[in-house]
C-alpha cells in the first residue's frame, strides 16, 4: 500500500487490484470509503500505453501518478483499483482525473474526470473506464509556436474536449458531477470477474468469444431523424455485442472489436422488439465511416468447469481477457505467432503502402458508381506499427495511387490520378495541399532524400524535382524529364529510387508483351528489361552503405519476379528469379530475402535472394497486394473484394504484419 498525506485527507492508494482495496479497508475503521475502477475495453499497449491518474481535494493536490508501459512485463494489470478514506469533512469535493495516452505520456488520447465526495460509512464503488468511444476527447495545451505547455512537474497540460464542468463517457460529454450517495456498494467480485483481482475470477475472451458472430448494420437512417437515437436489431435471446472497429480494440486475425457492457448507458441495452440501444456516438462514428458497424453473438452460459464463463454476458463485472487483465489468469486465448496480426481492417481497396519508424502509412483508393465513374473519395491514413485506430490525412482525394514518406520533414506525398495533382501533409495531421498540379494521370511516387520522383501515366512522363523549406513551405522546383525523347514504351507505372539510382516500370498494354522497365544510373537512363508481360511493382536492392545493388520487378500477368544487376560499370542481364506465381501484385526486398504477393492464390512468399526454397508467410488473404518491410517485420496490403454491383465497397481491405 502506498499512502499519502495532507492536511486535510489521508488517503490510501493502490493500483494492484484488490491488494489496494483490502488495504483500505484494513486501515480505515469505519471511515466512508470511495473505490475508484479503472478498467479498459481497448487493447494495452497497442491503444493505450499511458495513464496518469491525479486526485485533487478541494483543489489540493492529493495524489498525482503516471503508470508507463501498460500490458508489458511488470506493468500494471487492468481492473485496477484506488481507494479514498473520507476526510473530517465529507462535503469537501473529490476530483480525480485519468488521463490515457499512446506513445508515452505526451500523446494524450482521452480524459475522463469526476467531481464527487467520499460518502459516510460505507465504501462505494465508482467506476472510470477507458473507453474506445472516448478516444480522441483531450489533447495537450500548445501555445501559438505548437510547443507543449506544461505544468511545474514537468507534465504536459491536457485539454478537454467537453465543455466546463462535463466529462467524456461513451463518446458523449456529460456532467462531470457525480452524487457519490448514488454508487453501488464495493464489491471486489463485482470488478474482478468474480475473484479478487489476482488472477483468478473470470475475463471476457474477446477474439474467441466472437468468432462466430454475425456482423450488423446501425440504423444511419433513423439516427439521421434523431442524433439521440442510435439502434440496431438483435436477434433474440442473451447476446454480447462489440464495435467492429478499424484498428482500435481486440484484435484477432481479421477483425478487431471492442465488447461493450450488458444493460449500460455506456454500452448497450436490449429493449422490447430485439432492438439494441446503443450510446449515440456508435452511429456518428458508423456515419463518419469509422466503424465497419457492430458484431453480435449469442451469450453462453456461465458454467462451472476450468475456462467456462468466459463468453458469459459481459458486464462491469466481466473485464476483457489479455495481457493486461488482473482477472482470469489461464483463461487468455494468445494469438498464434505465426499469424498475421492487423495493423488496420476494414477498409476500403487499399493500394499503396509505407513503413517508417513512427509508422505505418497506406491509401485508401478510390470507388466506383454505377455507372462506372471514380468517386472521389480515396484517403491517406496513418497508424502505429503496432496498429490501433487510423489517423486520416488526406480525405475526399481523387483516385490517390501512390505515396511517399519524408521523415525528416514528417510529411506525407501522394499522386491523385483524377484530378492530376501531387499532394502533401502533414504526418502529425493536418490540412492537406496541392504541392504541383496539372499533371497528366500522376501514378507512381518516389522519395530518395530531397528528390521526389513520379510517373504519368497517360502523359508517359518519368519527373524526378527537389524538395526545399519545411512544414507548410515545403516547395517543389523545377521538374526533369528522366526518360529519353523518342521512347517507345507507354504507360509509366511504379518508380522506386536510391541516391544513385531511379528505376521505373512501363506497363505497356494488358496481355501483350509491350512492357518495360528502365533506371536512370550514373546519369545516364537504361532500358534494363523490355518484351515484358504487365510489369507493374518494382524495388531496388540497396546495401548499407545506400549504393543500388539491383533492381526488382514482378510481372502482374506473367507470374515473374525478375532481378537486373546494377553494381556494374554496365547495367547487367535480365535474370527471371521466380516464375509461374499467377498474379504478382507486390515486391519487396532486405538483406536476405525477396517478397512478393500472389493476387490470384492470396499467399505472401518471399525466396532467399541467392535462390531456394519458396516460403509462404501468410495465406488465405484478400487480393494482398504493396508489401513493404522493416528491420524485424513484413507488412502487407489486402485489397479486399471488388464493389457490390451497385457500386457499394465492401469493407475487407486490412493492412497486416508478420515477423519475418
Amino acid at each position: 500500500m502506498r499512502t499519502k498525506r495532507t492536511s486535510s485527507v489521508s488517503m490510501a492508494a493502490a493500483f494492484l487490484a484488490l491488494a489496494g482495496a483490502a488495504a483500505v479497508a484494513s486501515c480505515g475503521g469505519e471511515k466512508g470509503q470511495l473505490m475508484v475502477v479503472f478498467q479498459t475495453d481497448m487493447s494495452l499497449p497497442k491503444d493505450i500505453d499511458t495513464i496518469r491518474v491525479e486526485a485533487t481535494l478541494d483543489g489540493s493536490i492529493v495524489y498525482d501518478e503516471t503508470f508507463e508501459r501498460l500490458g508489458g512485463e511488470g506493468s500494471i494489470r487492468l481492473p485496477a483499483t484506488l481507494g479514498f478514506l473520507a476526510s473530517d469533512d465529507p462535503a469537501q469535493a473529490l476530483r480525480v482525473r485519468v488521463i490515457a495516452s499512446r506513445g508515452g505520456k505526451d500523446g494524450v488520447r482521452l480524459l475522463r474526470e469526476v467531481l464527487t465526495t467520499v460518502p459516510e460509512g460505507r465504501t462505494a464503488t465508482l467506476h472510470m473506464p477507458i473507453q474506445f468511444l472516448c478516444d480522441g476527447s483531450a489533447e495537450v495545451e500548445r501555445d501559438d509556436q505548437g510547443n507543449a505547455l506544461r505544468d511545474a512537474q514537468g507534465n504536459v497540460l491536457v485539454k478537454n474536449s467537453c465543455p466546463e464542468g462535463q466529462s467524456c463517457v461513451a463518446g458523449s460529454c456529460v456532467p462531470r458531477e457525480i452524487d457519490s450517495r448514488a454508487l453501488p456498494e464495493f464489491e471486489a467480485k463485482a470488478v474482478f470477474g468474480g475473484g479478487d483481482g489476482d488472477s483468478d475470477g473470470l475475463c471476457f475472451d474477446t477474439v474467441r468469444c466472437f468468432a462466430a458472430a454475425v456482423s450488423a448494420p446501425v440504423d444511419l437512417e433513423r439516427f439521421a431523424a434523431n442524433p439521440s437515437d442510435c439502434v440496431a436489431n438483435a436477434p433474440g435471446g442473451e447476446v454480447n455485442v462489440a464495435l467492429l472497429t478499424q484498428g482500435g480494440g481486440i484484435c484477432g486475425e481479421s477483425a478487431c472489436y471492442v465488447p461493450l457492457d450488458a444493460e449500460s448507458d455506456a454500452g448497450f441495452r436490449v429493449e422490447e422488439g430485439n432492438v439494441l440501444r446503443l450510446p449515440p456516438e456508435v452511429c456518428k462514428r458508423a456515419q463518419q465511416g469509422k466503424l465497419a458497424g457492430i458484431a453480435i453473438a449469442i451469450a453462453e452460459g456461465e458454467g462451472e468447469g476450468e475456462g467456462e464463463g468466459t463468453c458469459r454476458k459481459k458486464g462491469t463485472d466481466l473485464p476483457t481477457c489479455g495481457p493486461w487483465s488482473a482477472s482470469g489468469g489461464g483463461q487468455y486465448t494468445e494469438p498464434d505467432a505465426s499469424a498475421p496480426i492487423p495493423v488496420a481492417v476494414a477498409q476500403v481497396h487499399p493500394v499503396s503502402l509505407r513503413v517508417t519508424a513512427g509508422g505505418v502509412a497506406w491509401i485508401s483508393g478510390t470507388t466506383f458508381d454505377e455507372a462506372g465513374m471514380a468517386r472521389a473519395d480515396g484517403e491517406l491514413k496513418t497508424a502505429p506499427p503496432g496498429g490501433g485506430e487510423p489517423l486520416s490525412l488526406g480525405a475526399a482525394q481523387a483516385s490517390p495511387r501512390d505515396l511517399a514518406i519524408d521523415e525528416v520533414r514528417q510529411l506525407a506525398f501522394w499522386t491523385n490520378a483524377g484530378d492530376g495533382t501531387l499532394m502533401a501533409a502533414p504526418l502529425a495531421g493536418g490540412e492537406p495541399r496541392v504541392l504541383l498540379a496539372d499533371l497528366k494521370q500522376p501514378e507512381g511516387l518516389s522519395l530518395s532524400g530531397d528528390a521526389l520522383t513520379w510517373t504519368e501515366l497517360w502523359g508517359g512522363g518519368v519527373f524526378r524535382a527537389l524538395l526545399s523549406g519545411s512544414d507548410a513551405e515545403v516547395a517543389l522546383g523545377t521538374p526533369e524529364d528522366l526518360m529519353p525523347p523518342g521512347s517507345e514504351f507507354a504507360s509509366p507505372y511504379r518508380v522506386a529510387s536510391a541516391a544513385d539510382a531511379v528505376c521505373w516500370t512501363y506497363q505497356g498494354t494488358l496481355g501483350q508483351e509491350d512492357g518495360a522497365v528502365a533506371c536512370r544510373v550514373r546519369g545516364e537512363t537504361h532500358t534494363v528489361a523490355a518484351e515484358q508481360l504487365t510489369p507493374r511493382e518494382i524495388a531496388l536492392d540497396v546495401d548499407a552503405q545506400g549504393n543500388t545493388v539491383a533492381v526488382y520487378w514482378a510481372s502482374f500477368e506473367g507470374g515473374s519476379v525478375f532481378r537486373v544487376d546494377l553494381s556494374g560499370e554496365a547495367v547487367g542481364e535480365p535474370e527471371e528469379v521466380v516464375s509461374d506465381q499467377g498474379q504478382l501484385n507486390g515486391v519487396a526486398v532486405d538483406a536476405e530475402h525477396v517478397y512478393w504477393t500472389r493476387r490470384d492464390e492470396g499467399t505472401v512468399v518471399r525466396m532467399p535472394k541467392g535462390g531456394g526454397d519458396e516460403e509462404v508467410l501468410a495465406s488465405q488473404q484478400t487480393r494482398p497486394g504493396d508489401i513493404a518491410l522493416d528491420e524485424t517485420t513484413v507488412y502487407w496490403i489486402n485489397e479486399g473484394s471488388p464493389d457490390q454491383e451497385d457500386g457499394t465497397p465492401v469493407k475487407d481491405g486490412a493492412i497486416l504484419k508478420r515477423a519475418k
